[in-house]
């Protein structure tokens, strides 16, 4: 039987630590990330993240499954914070476009409702709080590294990719949901936690998640499109 969802008060003290915890950690990671840049060693670094949170996928899975808490229609990762997590996975070993741009433009707002609402879906405990905001706070650092870091920018029309990209993924999860009687990227039911950006029950939350999704993949094309700091040089990168 599924544990019941853990919801974290928002503005408590557990919902600030989570976010304080999260900014300094990866605020860190960044500034190392800077620092092997500028040593010609920077690859090396990445990779060593790739496989540090690659074993934390492992762990987490491992611990349900020693706990019995391992369900298939709560473990698997096919949230939208699941799918890209394995997507930062594959940035961070070698960068690539198309899952480069779903996190920036996708992923990291599904990671940022998180961090504003926290819903922790196994349940509470001590290590599921700490992987919980591991696991989010990874989905907003990788966008922001590949491009504050590497200097790598989305593609031109990239808004376009993401939105057929983003649909085929709602597809593919929709039609695991009917199968296995899901709820992944909570397409079936919206989430518990009340969220002014989801209102509704099915299948008008969805429509709002269409509506809301064009609204921030076309607001942060734009912006990261023309954004402009001293770490820039004049012909940024692409990924591969």
């Amino acid at each position: 039987m599924p544990q019941e969802h853990y919801l974290i008060p928002t503005y408590s003290l557990m919902w600030w630590g989570g976010i304080v915890f999260s900014t300094i950690f990866y605020l860190g990671l960044g500034r190392m990330g800077l620092y092997y840049k500028s040593k010609g060693t920077e690859e090396n670094f990445r990779r060593i993240l790739f496989y540090i949170f690659l074993f934390r996928e492992f762990a987490i899975h491992l611990y349900f499954i020693i706990t019995d808490e391992f369900h298939m229609t709560e473990s698997l990762p096919l949230h939208l914070c699941g799918l890209s997590y394995f997507a930062c996975l594959v940035c961070l070993y070698k960068p690539h476009a198309l899952l480069y741009e779903f996190v920036l433009m996708l992923g990291s707002v599904g990671a940022l409702m998180s961090f504003l609402t926290p819903e922790m879906t196994h349940g509470y405990s001590p290590f599921l709080l700490f992987d919980y905001y591991l696991n989010h706070g990874l989905i907003l650092f990788m966008p922001m590294y590949l491009f504050f870091v590497l200097q790598i920018r989305p593609r031109v029309k990239s808004w376009m990719y993401v939105l057929i990209f983003g649909n085929i993924v709602l597809a593919i999860v929709g039609t695991i949901n009917y199968f296995i009687g899901s709820n992944y990227i909570y397409l079936c039911e919206p989430p518990k936690v009340d969220n002014v950006l989801i209102t509704g029950k099915f299948p008008y939350h969805v429509i709002g998640f269409e509506v809301i999704g064009i609204i921030f993949v076309l607001s942060i094309y734009h912006i990261f499109r023309r954004l402009r700091f001293h770490l820039f040089s004049n012909k940024p990168k692409h990924a591969a």
